[in-house]
């Protein structure tokens, strides 16, 4: 069974998501803090212990397609990842991911709304279903 892990890659954080080609259904997993946590080790953590075949990567572009300054850093991101984990990465659009994202945690108690997280792992969901809408 293949499974897929999305990414919304930021500076800050890193956003995750799964599914599996049997059902393909997007769900939130995890935010990586690149402040308190290796990145590069916690990625390849979660590649094995969930069997990822598959990587989506979320790349920024501006509404009329064209590439803008952070793809650079998603492909360089992406190209040592290839490096370490030797898996297929496809890129989706991500635009409006974190917005949509936003909105659709609106409704959460303040509490929830302090977990920053919550909407990069929103977003690397919403990247992944996009992809899956798209592709599966």
């Amino acid at each position: 069974m293949t499974k897929y892990l999305g990414i919304d890659y930021g500076d800050r954080r890193v956003g995750l998501a799964l599914a599996d080609a049997e059902v393909p259904i997007a769900f939130p997993y995890d935010t990586i803090d690149r402040e308190k946590t290796d990145l590069w080790h916690a990625l390849q953590e979660i590649i094995d212990k969930e069997k990822i075949k598959t990587i989506i990567l979320g790349m920024p572009y501006h509404p009329d397609g064209r590439k803008d300054g952070k793809n650079l850093d998603v492909e360089a991101f992406a190209q040592k990842l290839k490096q370490k984990t030797n898996l297929p990465i496809y890129y989706q659009d991500e635009s409006y991911s974190s917005v949509s994202a936003k909105t659709r945690t609106q409704h959460l108690k303040k509490r929830q709304k302090r977990d920053k997280g919550r909407i990069d792992r929103a977003a690397a969901t919403i990247i992944l279903q996009n992809w899956l809408d798209e592709n599966l």
